[in-house]
C-alpha cells in the first residue's frame, strides 16, 4: 500500500506528468471503446473475416508510422504532435457514425479509416517511452511508468463493459462518439502541456538509419537484447490470447463464462502486479529483475495442463498475471535509462515499430498451433519458452555492462 501511495505521489507533486497521466488514461480508455464498438459495427455490415481484416488494419501500420513518429518527436514539440494526433483521431472515428447515418460505410472505408487511425497512433504509443524521462526525475522514473502501465490494464478492465453496455443499449455509432469525444479532450489537454525543451538530435545519413532509427537501435545493444525479450513477451502474450478461449471450451469443458472468467481475472491480476509486484524485484539487478518477471509466472501457467476445473484454472492465470504484471515497468524504466536523450525519440520509435509485430505474429501461430496439437503440450511449450525467453536478460553481457555503468549516474 505504501508503494502505491508514493506512485500516486508523483501525480500530485508533478503537475506536468499528471496532465500527460490522465491524457494517456483518457486515450487507453478511448482505444478499448475503440475496439469493441468498431468490432460491433462491422460485424453488423459484415462478419467475422471481415472483423480480422479490420483489426489487422488498426495494427500494421503502426510497423511504418513508429519511426517516423520518433524522428518527430525529437525535432518538433511533442504537445503540438500528441494534439494534433488525438484530434485527427477523434475526427477520423466521428466519422464512422456519420457515414453509417448515411449508408455509406462499408468494409473498405473502415479499414481505410482503422489504418489512418494506426498510423496516427504511433506518436503517442512512442511519446509515452520517449517523454517520460524528461517529465519526472530519475528517482520517479519507476512510479511514472507503474502508473502509465495501470492505465492499460484499467482502461480494458473498465473500457470494453461500458462500451459494451453503450452498445447493448443504442449501437455502435453512440460508442463512438463517446470515444471520438475522449479523443478530442485527449487533444485539449496535449495541447495544454507546457513547452519541453528540445536537445541536440542525431542526424544520421540514409534512409534506413535516419527514418527508422535502427542506426541508433543497433549501437545500443543492451537496448536491442530488451526490445528482443520485448518482442518475444508480446509474441507469446498473443498466444495466450488465442489460448485462453479454446482452453476454456477444449480444456476446461466450459463455455464462455469461463473465458470471460480468465480474460478478467489475466487483467485484475496483472494490474495487481503493476502496482504491488515491482516490491518483488527490490534490491536485485536489471537483468534478474527482466528475467523474474518474464519468466516467474510460468510454473504457474504451465500447471495449467493439470487442471480442468475452472477455480483452479482462474486462481493459476491470476497468480501468473500477477507475476507478468511488472514486466513493462521494469524494461521500459531500464531502456528508458539506457538511451541518450538525443536518440530516445528515434529508438523508441524503432522499438515500437519492431515491438508491433510480436502480438499479430503470436496471435497467427497460436492458431496454427492449436489447430494440430493437444491443450496440454500447447501449455507446456508455452511455459518452456517463458522460460527460455527469460535466459536472454539474464545471460546478457550487453545488458550487466550498460546496467552497470548506468547504476553510478542514477544514483547521484
Amino acid at each position: 500500500m505504501r508503494k502505491l501511495i508514493h506512485d500516486l505521489a508523483v501525480v500530485r507533486r508533478n503537475p506536468v506528468f499528471r496532465r500527460f497521466w490522465l491524457g494517456m488514461l483518457i486515450s487507453r480508455a478511448g482505444d478499448a471503446f475503440t475496439t469493441l464498438a468498431l468490432s460491433w459495427l462491422v460485424l453488423t455490415v459484415a462478419g467475422p473475416a471481415e472483423l480480422g481484416v479490420v483489426l489487422l488494419c488498426f495494427g500494421l501500420p503502426r510497423i511504418f508510422s513508429a519511426p517516423v513518429a520518433g524522428r518527430l518527436l525529437d525535432r518538433f514539440q511533442a504537445r503540438v504532435l500528441l494534439g494534433w494526433d488525438n484530434a485527427l483521431r477523434g475526427g477520423l472515428v466521428a466519422l464512422l457514425p456519420v457515414l453509417a447515418s448515411v449508408r455509406l460505410l462499408s468494409v473498405p472505408v473502415i479499414c481505410s479509416i482503422a489504418a489512418c487511425c494506426a498510423a496516427l497512433s504511433a506518436v503517442t504509443e512512442v511519446a509515452e517511452g520517449a517523454l517520460v524521462p524528461r517529465l519526472v526525475e530519475d528517482a520517479d522514473l519507476e512510479p511514472a511508468n507503474a502508473l502509465l502501465s495501470a492505465n492499460w490494464e484499467l482502461a480494458y478492465i473498465v473500457g470494453p463493459p461500458v462500451s459494451g453496455l453503450i452498445v447493448a443499449w443504442s449501437g455502435a455509432s453512440p460508442a463512438l462518439i463517446v470515444d471520438a469525444l475522449s479523443f478530442g479532450l485527449m487533444s485539449v489537454i496535449c495541447f495544454r502541456l507546457p513547452h519541453i525543451p528540445k536537445t541536440s538530435v542525431e542526424h544520421p545519413a540514409g534512409f534506413i538509419k535516419k527514418w527508422l532509427g535502427t542506426g541508433a537501435l543497433f549501437r545500443l545493444p543492451a537496448v536491442l537484447t530488451l526490445t528482443l525479450t520485448t518482442v518475444g513477451f508480446l509474441f507469446l502474450n498473443g498466444m495466450v490470447e488465442v489460448f485462453y478461449p479454446v482452453f476454456s471450451r477444449n480444456g476446461l469443458q466450459a463455455g464462455s463464462g469461463a473465458y470471460g472468467l480468465l480474460v478478467g481475472v489475466t487483467g485484475g491480476g496483472a494490474l495487481l502486479g503493476v502496482v504491488f509486484g515491482q516490491a518483488l524485484f527490490r534490491n536485485l539487478r536489471p537483468g534478474v529483475k527482466i528475467a523474474l518477471a518474464v519468466g516467474g509466472g510460468a510454473p504457474f501457467f504451465g500447471l495449467l495442463a493439470l487442471t480442468g476445473n475452472v477455480a483452479v484454472a482462474v486462481v493459476l492465470v491470476g497468480v501468473a498475471s500477477f507475476l507478468w504484471g511488472p514486466y513493462y515497468v521494469v524494461e521500459r524504466s531500464l531502456v528508458q535509462r539506457l538511451i541518450p536523450e538525443n536518440l530516445r525519440g528515434q529508438v523508441m520509435g524503432a522499438r515500437t515499430a519492431i515491438s508491433s509485430l510480436g502480438f499479430p505474429l503470436g496471435g497467427a501461430a497460436a492458431g496454427a498451433v492449436m489447430a494440430g496439437a493437444s491443450i496440454g503440450a500447447v501449455i507446456l511449450a508455452m511455459s518452456l519458452a517463458y522460460v527460455l525467453l527469460a535466459m536472454i536478460p539474464l545471460l546478457s553481457g550487453s545488458l550487466r555492462k550498460a546496467a552497470a555503468a548506468q547504476a553510478p549516474a542514477a544514483s547521484r
